[in-house]
């Protein structure tokens, strides 16, 4: 498994978009959009910020002979209330913005097509085990 992968199973055990992931670790969002997409490699001031983040994963896992322990992500997720973390965030956010979004579909829509009247309808994720998620935002 790939670091990127790591990366990448590490959001989605979290439960959380590449957008909050970013937002919670500190990093602008295109830096984790180009990891993920393969674009760039995860620097070590990544990893840096991603284990202070979530010191229970240690640095061991950035190895290749290492696997992500999922059992360690499900503790996280149990010890983290990550919607409540991330509703006062977003409203501090907001408030210095002077935007309003009332969901994660305008969010998401208003971060995609800024000068365009497209709005996303549907995300498929799909998994090496052939098997798919997927997020309407409506």
């Amino acid at each position: 498994m790939s670091l990127r992968d790591k990366i990448e199973a590490l959001i989605i055990g979290l439960g959380l978009t590449s957008t909050r992931f970013a937002d919670y670790i500190g990093v602008n969002r295109p830096i984790i959009s180009h990891i993920l997409s393969g674009r760039n490699k995860a620097s070590l001031e990544i990893i840096q910020k991603i284990v202070s983040k979530f010191p229970e994963l240690g640095f061991n896992w950035i190895s290749d002979d290492e696997d992500l322990d999922m059992d360690i992500v499900a503790q996280i997720v149990k010890n983290k209330d990550f919607n409540a973390l991330f509703s006062g965030f977003y409203s501090s956010r907001e408030s210095n913005e002077n935007k309003s979004p009332d969901n994660d579909a305008e969010i998401l829509n208003s971060q995609a097509f800024k000068n365009g009247n497209k709005s996303i309808q549907k995300i498929v994720v799909f998994y090496s085990d052939n098997t798919f998620s997927t997020f309407d935002p409506s």
